[in-house]
């Protein structure tokens, strides 16, 4: 390489065009950011005018459910319905990822496991997590820990089903590679590569057993429930106490954006390294 080409690649050029790129990044976050709120601010809107226009009284206006959102959240109803739903959601995630991830694990790294257990997996996993509630409420009485496990239930699946994917896509090249070069034996073998390899399928389905935790929470809690905001939720419903009814489902909606924001963080913090081997700004 010549000295020109080599002040062309790391002069105040190259200077120049790494700040106006990164410039443009921040642009479209700006961007894309102000776009989503404009758009959600529309939508509040839209609410606001369609409910005012009512008629019927069965769609209040944006600002009346926001008022009554405030009340639930500076009331009772925090202590005795929304802290124990979040409570309930993420002991039932934490609870299934964990033994999606240690089974997903097992059956995609020694896989003369699945011929045994793909059949019992199979009709399980056939079988809608909500339709065992009634069962497990009949089996187990209606305790939170009979709710925990149904919500566990509901969100295993999509990190088994991720997770065993995940390890067996590691291309056996690289494993390969790691058994020549690495120290240790198996387990340390799926500790330091096979399990880093497959974290970016693993989180991706820790994102969609998140957003079932929080529906089957609503749904766990809306039979044979005193408490929670499934109950909260159904209680106004048939009290016809429609304020209430779309602030539980306006603070739902909430509680599950929190919920993403937070996991994203966690997210590009745990996947850094991946997404800056791609070449890509998360």
């Amino acid at each position: 390489m010549t000295t020109t080409e080599t002040n062309r690649i790391t002069g105040p050029g190259a200077v120049r065009a790494n700040a106006r790129g990164g410039s443009r990044g921040i642009r479209r976050r700006v961007t894309a950011l102000a776009l989503g709120w404009g758009f959600a601010a529309l939508l509040l809107g839209l609410w606001e005018v369609a409910g005012r226009a009512d008629t019927t009284a069965l769609l209040p206006p944006f600002s009346v459910v926001a008022t009554e959102l405030v009340d639930l959240i500076t009331g009772d109803a925090l202590m005795t319905d929304i802290v124990p739903s979040l409570a309930r959601a993420l002991a039932g995630f934490v609870i299934g990822s964990l033994a999606g991830v240690v089974l997903g694990v097992a059956l995609g790294w020694w896989r003369g496991l699945e011929p045994w257990c793909r059949a019992g997996l199979e009709f399980l996993r056939a079988v809608p997590a909500p339709a065992l509630l009634p069962l497990a409420i009949l089996a187990f009485g209606a305790s939170d820990t009979t709710r925990i496990g149904v919500i566990a239930l509901g969100a295993v699946w999509p990190v088994l089903l991720n997770t065993t994917d995940g390890v067996r896509r590691v291309e056996a090249g690289y494993i390969d590679s790691a058994r020549v070069y690495a120290r240790g034996g198996r387990a340390e073998l799926l500790r330091r590569v096979v399990l880093p390899a497959a974290t970016p399928q693993i989180m991706a389905g820790l994102r969609v057993g998140l957003a079932l935790s929080l529906i089957m929470m609503v749904i766990s809690e809306m039979i044979a429930s005193s408490s929670g905001l499934g109950n909260l939720i159904l209680r106004a419903q048939r009290l016809y106490a429609l304020d209430q009814m779309y602030a539980g489902v306006l603070l739902l909606g909430v509680l599950g954006w929190l919920l993403t924001l937070l996991f994203s963080a966690v997210e590009r913090r745990a996947l850094a390294w991946f997404y800056g081997l791609k070449g890509q700004d998360r």
